[in-house]
């Protein structure tokens, strides 16, 4: 199976001479010897991902944002819908009263099933529109620095040499190879 020593989702991020039909860095691999090498190539990205988030950042971290009012409301009426004839009549009430709140109908308004199961389905994840993913934080921390880059990928392929000890690799391949594309 094909390979990327570094991975593809940070060379996708590099500036172009980077990564422009270099396939220096793409090997074959058995599919055991795959699996393994990107359980390991996982917990790499994360550990560098984890050195570059800041304290007080987490939000940025995180892909969707929850609701938790919309969170409660979309289980108070699955609750109603699944679970009416357990629940206490007060409970029944509050939970009936803050759907109709939801849906601004009077209190005196009965609820339809219909009605109870569009809140159910409501959207209570949003995207985070200050979301930065893993590998956009880890690139942008090389600051498009030819030689951050540079280490960074020999610190893949040194990863790649230590943790899969391969036996055969194609001919001229190595640490220290050309990083940039076209350079001897």
């Amino acid at each position: 199976m094909r390979h990327y020593v570094v991975p593809f989702a940070y060379r996708t991020l590099f500036p172009k001479k980077f990564k422009t039909h270099l396939s220096h860095d793409i090997v074959i691999l058995c599919p055991k010897c795959h699996v393994f090498c990107d359980q390991q190539r996982q917990l790499r990205m994360r550990d560098l991902e984890d050195q570059f988030r800041k304290q007080g950042e987490e939000r940025k971290y995180q892909p969707y944002l929850t609701d938790s009012r919309l969170y409660h409301l979309s289980k108070v009426a699955l609750a109603l819908l699944r679970s009416r004839d357990k629940l206490p009549e007060e409970k029944i009430n509050q939970y009936e009263s803050l759907v109709r709140e939801y849906l601004c109908l009077a209190n005196d308004t009965k609820l339809t099933e219909e009605q109870i199961k569009n809140v159910v389905n409501i959207e209570y994840k949003k995207e985070n529109p200050e979301y930065v993913s893993g590998p956009e934080l880890v690139i942008a921390a090389l600051d498009q620095d030819d030689e951050k880059i540079e280490e960074f990928v020999k610190g893949w392929r040194t990863h790649f040499l230590e943790i899969m000890r391969p036996k055969f690799l194609p001919k001229g391949w190595g640490i220290n190879s050309s990083v940039i594309c076209g350079a001897d």
